[in-house]
């Protein structure tokens, strides 16, 4: 029975979910292990600069956390950026053909678009 309710919860939600969605929780394995590590790096440039030696360490540590937290975030992000999209906010252009901040092959950059006027 339970098996039953996970399939319905989780066919459901891919049903009535946008297409950034999808992307990211099925993308976010590999994403996450490469956008974590990437990420700490983009946050501490002058550290690593100056101290080389903590490449080794951020991927070591960086990557199978990216890998195993990059689903569950690259989904938190599909579903950000697919409302984004909803409310005219962002375009699927930048979310899929870009790896700017918007972009749904980047989970572990959060961000949400203030409205131009």
């Amino acid at each position: 029975m339970k098996k039953l309710a996970l399939f319905i919860l989780l066919s459901s939600a891919v049903l009535l979910s946008g297409c950034a969605t999808v992307t990211g929780a099925v993308s976010g394995l590999p994403m996450g292990a490469i956008d974590a590590p990437a990420e700490t790096y983009r946050h501490n440039q002058e550290a690593f600069d100056n101290h080389p030696i903590l490449h080794g360490p951020n991927v070591l540590v960086m990557v199978p956390v990216g890998a195993a937290t990059g689903p569950v975030l690259g989904l938190v992000k599909g579903i950000s950026l697919d409302v984004q999209c909803a409310t005219g906010r962002q375009n699927y252009r930048n979310v899929f053909r870009t790896y700017d901040e918007a972009s749904i092959w980047r989970p572990f950059t959060l961000q949400w678009e203030t409205l131009r006027r």
